[in-house]
């Protein structure tokens, strides 16, 4: 089989497809079963702001939030602002971890972590190293 003549039946077979589903559609808007399309055609050329999909605000993972205040609180404090001490969370329960240099700065570092707002308990894991 010659080349062109493959081409014009390869032509003629997605002619054909594309009639098929351009009648199909024209049966579904006569059948009123995209009745809502006109509607939403003339709801998009008078107002194009609504119509625009929506940005997706991104989830605030409260137990990120909550570390970051403790972190805060405890960055606050000349005392500790020094220390290596870092904070997780879960459902509101403040792990703290690190080093502290004091039994002093240790209990100090919990204090300030259960004084931040949202915080239900402290659970001080941070470890006295001299000179820390």
């Amino acid at each position: 089989m010659k080349p062109h003549i493959r081409a014009r039946r390869t032509l003629s077979v997605v002619a054909a497809a594309v009639a098929t589903l351009s009648l199909g559609a024209c049966d579904m808007w006569k059948d009123g079963t995209s009745a809502q399309a006109p509607a939403k055609i003339e709801m998009a050329k008078s107002n194009p702001v609504e119509m625009a999909p929506k940005p997706i605000e991104p989830a605030v993972d409260e137990n990120k939030a909550l570390v970051g205040k403790v972190k805060s609180a405890l960055g606050a404090d000349p005392a500790l602002k020094m220390l290596a001490i870092d904070a997780g969370a879960s459902d509101g329960v403040v792990t703290l971890y690190g080093t502290a240099n004091t039994k002093k700065n240790r209990d100090k570092a919990g204090k300030v972590a259960s004084g931040v707002p949202g915080v239900k308990s402290v659970k001080n894991e941070l470890v006295i190293v001299a000179g820390s």
